[in-house]
């Protein structure tokens, strides 16, 4: 009972920080923006970019894959890391330079017009929907165990909350429950690891290590695994949440000074992450993949630290699904309804997007239903951005751009090339590789090979 109290006191807690620190104004711009762009402090920032990162596919999905398989996963994301270092580096100032910028697609409409604000939509859109059913899928699962609540139910009380304050205060509401959710996940996920390996001893914990999970041997399973993880992961950058957190101040050295903390913090979170999966796996094998992470801290945390606990995981999961949800909302009348409909007015597009945020978080639990691996799901929705976006965006950013219908073939020969590779030569080869890999590939070769074609005719 006092662990159900504690959990609806932080939902309540949410709602109220989410409401307290809403947009006051009645304006699309304010409810898109943080309102405070030029002094936003560094905690602000870590806690904001950490918690809009960090979510169900980190928490639950990665002790899955090493609780089903193996660690894989854990160090495909490590050795990824570096690349947040070049983002910090390269890419940062040059994406501040679009400060005022509510969606991807404004950045990419300055290079590409319309069609680059439409593609950017899409993808955009794809991308967040299916991450925000990725969090539906893994609160639903901590409710309905732990807590022993029917799963539609559980949804509906976890994921009204996130609906509530996001439609009413927008990203400013967002960005600072993003500060207590970052506290809650970084105090919880390495206690559940400190009272695991404690009921095992570190001893034994150690002795009995699954080799063939954590240790590359002659089979070379793993290190495929791993090579596969860390190049589709290594694509895996620059979300749409993500780069709004980026463009909500306006100085680029303090951002990237956040994102090197950031990745610091995540590296540990990733070790704490993994070593739930292997005590979960070492305590109850005997238990399915998706179900062991909710098992072990039902069996192991005391009463009252588990509703802690609890409350660590659902700030994961939220902290993900109210970026997803606002960015989704903000860029479906940005990039959609405002340039069809030809919208200008302040006040319908704040009631237009507001409206959508409750369809769009209603709707996404119908895709959360439909895949049993949250990180599938995640890496799944990810191939309709990066093969799609992330070629041309970065590309634009450094002042290379190409005609706008080679763009739109570019992208659209690279999200078919990932689908064609999911579906059909992934089992037919028999390859770990992930398709958003392979599609986001397939752009940068197009992409290229319209630049060398360019330069050639210019020079002939």
């Amino acid at each position: 009972m006092i662990d159900n109290i504690i959990v609806f006191a932080y939902l309540l807690i949410i709602l109220g920080m989410g409401t307290y620190y809403r947009s006051r104004s009645n304006n699309f711009k304010h409810y898109a923006n943080l309102q405070s762009s030029k002094n936003t402090s560094k905690l602000i920032l870590v806690a904001t970019i950490f918690a809009s990162s960090i979510g169900g596919g980190t928490t639950f999905g990665i002790s899955e894959k090493v609780f089903a398989n193996s660690a894989a996963y854990t160090y495909g994301l490590i050795l990824t890391i570096p690349i947040d270092f070049l983002i910090a580096i390269y890419i940062i100032p040059r994406i501040i330079k679009h400060h005022g910028a509510e969606t991807v697609g404004d950045i990419m409409a300055s290079y590409y017009g319309k069609p680059g604000r439409f593609i950017a939509g899409v993808a955009a859109m794809i991308v967040s929907i299916g991450l925000l059913a990725a969090q539906i899928s893994v609160s639903g699962r901590i409710f309905q165990y732990i807590l022993a609540v029917d799963y539609i139910k559980a949804v509906i009380i976890s994921y009204s909350i996130v609906i509530i304050y996001t439609t009413i205060g927008g990203l400013r509401s967002v960005v600072f429950t993003n500060v207590l959710q970052f506290f809650a996940m970084i105090l919880a996920i390495p206690v559940i690891s400190i009272i695991g390996i404690h009921k095992i001893g570190i001893y034994n914990f150690i002795e009995q290590l699954p080799q063939n999970k954590i240790f590359f041997d002659n089979s070379n399973t793993l290190l495929q695994d791993t090579i596969a993880a860390t190049a589709g992961f290594a694509v895996m950058e620059l979300y749409p949440s993500f780069i709004q957190r980026i463009l909500i101040n306006t100085n680029y050295k303090e951002t990237s000074k956040a994102i090197y903390i950031k990745s610091f913090i995540y590296a540990l979170f990733l070790i704490f992450v993994t070593t739930n999966g292997l005590i979960a796996y070492h305590l109850y094998p005997e238990q399915t993949p998706q179900q062991a992470l909710p098992y072990l801290i039902d069996q192991i945390m005391p009463i009252g630290l588990q509703g802690f606990i609890i409350v660590g995981l659902l700030a994961a999961v939220m902290s993900t699904a109210d970026s997803d949800l606002n960015i989704t909302s903000i860029t479906l009348v940005k990039d959609f309804l405002s340039p069809i409909f030809n919208l200008s007015n302040q006040g319908q597009l704040l009631l237009i997007a507001r409206i959508a945020n409750i369809i769009i978080g209603s709707s996404a639990i119908i895709i959360a239903l439909n895949f049993a691996s949250v990180v599938d799901l995640v890496v799944f929705v990810v191939g309709f951005w990066s093969p799609m976006i992330i070629v041309p965006l970065i590309f634009a950013l450094f002042g290379v751009t190409i005609s706008q219908k080679m763009m739109i073939f570019s992208s659209i020969c690279g999200v078919s090339s990932f689908l064609f590779w999911e579906k059909w030569l992934a089992n037919y080869l028999n390859l770990s590789l992930k398709g958003v890999f392979i599609g986001t590939m397939v752009n940068l070769l197009i992409f290229l090979c319209s630049v060398l074609y360019t330069k050639w005719r210019h020079q002939t």
